[in-house]
């Protein structure tokens, strides 16, 4: 009831006519939203007092996700899953070449797709480009990944891999968020950070699905990294 109310109160003020669309899909969606068994509580809608954040100059903006790769979006392991794989890539390593058997996260790929109809989507890991480029080639077959970056992108950090994301974005940190399972990953800009819950091997996970929706709403705020506060405050 909340939410219809909420709804009804963007029609007839006509607020936003740009995300009338959104609002309508988001709301739909509600029902289906979270579990109880997911580790991070996501808004299902945005506040009717922080609709005063959302400004339509920057809904007609590129904004950009960037996603890790390793229990982010896949798992990696150079024995035989104890669940059923869905491809393996070859890697040159010092000792000859080696199979490595990779695991899809469920929902992937209508994760990537539904990203790649409202923001410019980049991949950066700390594994290695062999083995990571192959990967990537596997999982975005329709080419929604608009830029790469590895591990020799990374800066080392008391022997952490630390991703800068204004190699990606520049100063306009705000137009970004980053998603990774691993926080250490994005201490320079933790602000920008969106925690996941590492993925190995549940085939029943449904954290990407519950991921897209709030980062939908996350792209009409003016600031993304505003919403990423209003979760952390939930």
């Amino acid at each position: 009831m909340g939410n219809q109310m909420a709804y009804e109160r963007i029609i007839e003020n006509n607020l936003f006519m740009s995300i009338y669309t959104f609002h309508c899909r988001l709301l739909r969606c509600v029902s289906r939203f979270f579990t109880a068994t997911t580790t991070i509580s996501y808004p299902t809608t945005t506040r009717h007092d922080d609709y005063t954040k959302l400004d339509t100059e920057y809904t007609n903006t590129k904004r950009t996700i960037i996603l890790d790769l390793d229990e982010t979006l896949v798992h990696s392991t150079t024995q035989i899953p104890g669940v059923r794989y869905d491809f393996m890539v070859m890697v040159k390593m010092e000792s000859g070449v080696m199979p490595i058997f990779v695991v899809k996260r469920p929902g992937l790929t209508e994760f990537l797709e539904r990203l790649g109809e409202s923001f410019q989507v980049v991949v950066f890991t700390a594994g290695l480009e062999d083995y990571a480029s192959q990967v990537l080639d596997k999982i975005d077959r329709k080419g929604v990944i608009s830029q790469r970056l590895y591990r020799d992108s990374c800066r080392e950090v008391k022997g952490r891999y630390v991703k800068d994301l204004s190699m990606v974005v520049g100063e306009d940190l705000g137009s970004a968020l980053i998603v990774d399972d691993n926080p250490s990953s994005y201490s320079l800009q933790p602000e920008n950070g969106v925690p996941i819950k590492a993925f190995v091997d549940d085939l029943k996970d449904q954290e990407l699905m519950k991921l897209v929706e709030f980062l939908e709403i996350c792209y009409v705020y003016e600031d993304m990294r505003d919403a990423v506060q209003d979760l952390m405050a939930n």
